[in-house]
């Protein structure tokens, strides 16, 4: 269910946009997925982003997450927050080639510095596990604080269990990091 309500909102990203004037606009997944392969290697990370989702899903496309770690890490060096994430979590899990936490780590990083909650989430996740990361509480508050602040039920849970554990100093660092956090642009 969750695939196709993603599909039929980058399908409508794709005939909404700037090509919507055009009478050759995809109508179907199949014309999206040509587009997106013709936006994608034209090093559009948007594109490069969606391309590399259909592959890792196998939606309108067969399931490849190495295909799908290549057009991550092509959009994700541009600074697509959301390939970021996705590719971090396919090193993380292992999945379309070696797991590799660091570079999870690394690349949770870069997409929770543009603000994505989910990545956030995990960053914390890591630094209070010490997976990948070296293990640091303060900067574990940090993004669990900014992926709870908007609604991440996940990461609230370890928060919680988190400042349970947490001396007086710590809590405030934290909260001082939080206050004066901001997303890279």
């Amino acid at each position: 269910m969750m695939r196709g309500v993603v599909l039929a909102v980058a399908l409508a990203i794709v005939v909404a946009g700037p090509v919507a004037a055009d009478p050759n606009a995809p109508g179907t997944y199949g014309d999206a997925m040509r587009w997106y392969q013709a936006a994608a290697e034209a090093g559009q990370p948007r594109a490069q982003f969606l391309l590399g989702y259909m592959y890792e899903v196998g939606e309108r496309a067969p399931e490849d997450p190495a295909l799908a770690r290549a057009w991550y890490a092509r959009a994700a060096a541009q600074g697509e927050a959301h390939a970021e994430y996705r590719l971090a979590r396919l090193f993380h899990q292992g999945r379309g080639g070696d797991a590799d936490l660091a570079e999870a780590a690394r690349l949770y990083g870069d997409a929770a510095g543009r603000g994505h909650a989910a990545a956030q989430s995990m960053l914390g996740y890591l630094y209070a596990a010490g997976d990948g990361v070296e293990r640091d509480d303060v900067r574990a508050f940090l993004w669990l604080t900014l992926a709870a602040k908007v609604g991440d039920a996940e990461a609230a849970g370890n928060l919680n269990r988190l400042a349970k554990e947490l001396t007086p100093e710590q809590r405030a660092a934290g909260k001082a990091l939080v206050e004066s956090w901001s997303p890279e642009r």
